[in-house]
């Protein structure tokens, strides 16, 4: 049953964020139309602040899903109803802590804004932006952690289409409706935000409380500190990470808005949405497996283990090497030969490069990664996270200032620290999970990236005619985005192991659904 429940929380997953790429799309578009670049930056500068403050959970869902596992697997209810209980106590603080801080850096919020100050009351937007984050924790989101848990993501997911259908489609008629008065239509636009979120995690706790009525019971037996202290210390330790991760992500964004311009944080903005609209489907393709390979590692011999890691790493080889070989080709062509018609919204080819390079250094790490989480080994992780956000920092804003080097200097910091943040998790997974060293690991890694790069090469080379941004080129080089590296690799791996096993697999599958038709 592991594949069926991957297969149905990957289907709805990666639907509902293609949903979500395509109303976020719609939405950007009519922003650009109705507002200007300025406001678009100021948007990406506060969204990347609230971001590194809000960090979800601080990585306590995560570790409360990790916990739940065993528990749902052995129908303990007070177990996990005490769980639960706990993690909703934990949001409630959290809540209330990111509430506090996030107002406490609001007399900051202008001097971040370089350029913006005139557009809007900044502290204003910057506090509606706080209540939008904070409306999360104060509104039954922790609930969403037994359907993860249980395998039933699918439930959250179509939820999820309904509420970014509405987010979208109201907030660009409002932009619409109020495009003559940029200043209260993107105070609209946020405040809009706030009932989003209340509306989402009503809809999940309406349906949690329909499929898991023991949860509503009282004596609920609280969690004793024995039980507690595992949780806490790998919450000590995701958060440790997830404050980093979170970090190296919003640098980039906050760093060039506050030296060079919000305008030119609107510009890199934008190329930051599409990738991590990608992103974000990926993410839900991969989290959909989060339970079935935690299963795995929970009931499985390491050399089973071992084996389907490797099937997995071949699965992310795959697709973030397609994707990436993708964003790179098709950046140019996109934004200005069929969405906005204009190179100033355009990236140095460099910088076009280097987002897309940055984006297969983490792909071709997710199988690792996600060994690394279902295992739930923070904890051990915690130091090289600090050490690598602290360079990233660091060489970001002597890459920006000093050295001058623009949009291309904070991508270079990130490569720098990605490179070392993501150096360790495979010597911790092969060490605690599977009980050897990391070897064969990095080799695999090392020739994984070098056919992506010499595959992109031959895609570029094959997209140089159809350099010029039009609607035609952009479908050619599309074309060739598809069947170049897709082609190539099928050639080259159709006679492997993990090839076979992934056939094998889907053929498994669709003879299960038939049956099940019948």
């Amino acid at each position: 049953m592991r594949s069926v429940y991957s297969l149905r929380n990957m289907a709805t997953g990666v639907a509902g964020q293609l949903l979500k790429f395509l109303l976020n799309f719609i939405t950007r578009t009519v922003f650009i139309y109705c507002l200007s670049e300025d406001y678009l930056g100021i948007n990406s500068l506060f969204g990347s602040i609230l971001t590194v403050l809000n960090l979800a959970d601080l990585g306590i869902g995560t570790c409360i899903i990790f916990a739940l596992y065993d528990p749902i697997a052995r129908e303990d209810r007070e177990k996990i109803k005490s769980l639960m209980n706990f993690y909703r106590r934990a949001y409630r603080i959290i809540g209330t802590v990111f509430l506090l801080v996030g107002t406490a850096l609001t007399p900051v919020v202008p001097y971040l804004a370089k350029g913006g100050t005139d557009l809007v009351n900044l502290r204003l937007i910057y506090l509606l932006l706080v209540l939008e984050m904070t409306s999360t924790y104060w509104f039954f989101a922790y609930k969403a952690a037994i359907l993860t848990a249980d395998q039933k993501d699918y439930v959250v997911s179509i939820i999820g289409f309904f509420t970014s259908a509405v987010t979208a489609l109201v907030r660009a008629a409002l932009l619409l409706l109020f495009r003559r008065d940029a200043r209260t239509s993107y105070y609209i636009y946020c405040v809009v935000g706030i009932f989003s979120n209340i509306l989402t995690n009503l809809l999940v706790k309406r349906r949690v409380d329909r499929m898991y009525p023991y949860l509503l019971e009282g004596g609920v037996t609280p969690l004793t500190r024995e039980e507690k202290a595992p949780i806490l210390k790998n919450v000590v330790g995701m958060a440790t990470n997830r404050v980093c991760r979170v970090l190296n992500d919003g640098i980039d964004s906050t760093v060039v808005s506050a030296m060079i311009g919000v305008g030119a944080n609107g510009v890199f903005s934008n190329y930051l949405l599409l990738r991590s609209s990608v992103d974000m489907v990926l993410r839900s393709f991969f989290g959909s497996m989060h339970s079935s390979v935690g299963n795995l590692c929970a009931t499985e011999t390491n050399e089973r283990k071992e084996e389907f890691l490797g099937i997995l790493h071949f699965v992310y080889f795959w697709v973030y090497g397609f994707c990436s070989i993708s964003l790179w080709i098709l950046y140019r062509p996109f934004i200005a030969g069929v969405w906005l018609h204009d190179s100033r919204w355009l990236l140095s080819p460099w910088a076009e490069f280097l987002l897309a390079f940055n984006f297969l250094m983490e792909g071709l790490a997710g199988a690792v990664v996600k060994y690394r989480d279902v295992n739930g080994l923070f904890w051990q992780t915690r130091y090289r996270y600090i050490a690598s956000s602290v360079l990233n920092c660091t060489l970001t804003i002597l890459l920006v200032g000093p050295a001058k080097l623009g949009v291309m200097g904070a991508l270079l910091g990130t490569t720098v620290s990605l490179a070392l943040m993501l150096s360790f998790d495979p010597v911790l997974v092969y060490r605690e999970v599977l009980g050897k060293k990391a070897g064969a690991f990095y080799r695999m890694y090392a020739r994984d990236m070098a056919l992506v790069i010499t595959t992109a090469a031959l895609v570029k080379l094959a997209s140089l005619p159809f350099a010029a941004p039009s609607v035609p080129h952009f479908l050619i080089c599309a074309l060739e985005c598809v069947v170049i590296p897709n082609g190539l690799w099928y050639l080259l791996f159709r006679r492997s192991v993990q090839f076979a096993y992934l056939r094998e697999r889907l053929q498994g599958l669709l003879r299960y659904f038939r049956g099940k038709k019948t």
